[in-house]
């Protein structure tokens, strides 16, 4: 599964970096500038603009499946960015596969990133977060996303689009908290 896991004295960490290694050599970014955020925040993600037949080969949806297992078994800092990638599957752009590609540069800088599971008294047994980002901005659907911690390391999270449309930031929360107590029981 590529998962590998480090034991100490009092902590247990899991992570992936020859998974990510493998991934960045087939991809031909193993000396690539690694960036600080996954997704560009100045860069608006659309569907491809004007309905022209995008890059339909295999190679943007099997680096995105490669990406979401990363995501749910040891990375959830790029579940949002894969998520919001995913999207666009279908007829992918230029842009979309640019966007990609910079998920994998972010990877390339903390390739030994994983989840740190410790037995340090400080951590409450089991203790979430939440947030939603309200009205996105291609269909006004919010995007929740939560996080589920136990011994300091991460249990569970997701980050998914709400089925609904919100009417205000307060009801897109009170839908991410309702999603996440859900999700917890």
């Amino acid at each position: 599964m590529g998962i590998e896991i480090t034991h100490t004295e009092d902590s247990i960490t899991i992570s992936q970096k020859r998974y990510i290694e493998l991934i960045l050599q087939r991809e031909g970014l193993t000396k690539a500038n690694a960036v600080a955020m996954p997704l560009d925040p100045n860069v608006a993600l659309e569907p491809n603009p004007d309905g022209n037949a995008g890059d339909c080969s295999n190679s943007y949806v099997r680096l995105l499946g490669e990406l979401q297992f990363l995501a749910n078994a040891t990375r959830p800092d790029i579940a949002y960015a894969v998520n919001r990638l995913v999207l666009y599957t279908t007829n992918p752009s230029m842009l979309h596969t640019t966007a990609l590609k910079r998920v994998l540069r972010y990877l390339s800088g903390p390739r030994t990133y994983g989840i740190t599971y410790s037995s340090n008294p400080q951590y409450p047994a089991l203790h979430g977060y939440t947030y939603a980002a309200y009205a996105n901005t291609d269909n006004l659907k919010s995007t929740s996303r939560y996080v589920f911690l136990a011994e300091g390391g991460a249990v569970i999270w997701r980050s998914k689009k709400q089925s609904t449309i919100a009417l205000s930031s307060t009801e897109a929360e009170y839908v991410a908290l309702s999603e996440a107590a859900h999700e917890a029981c």
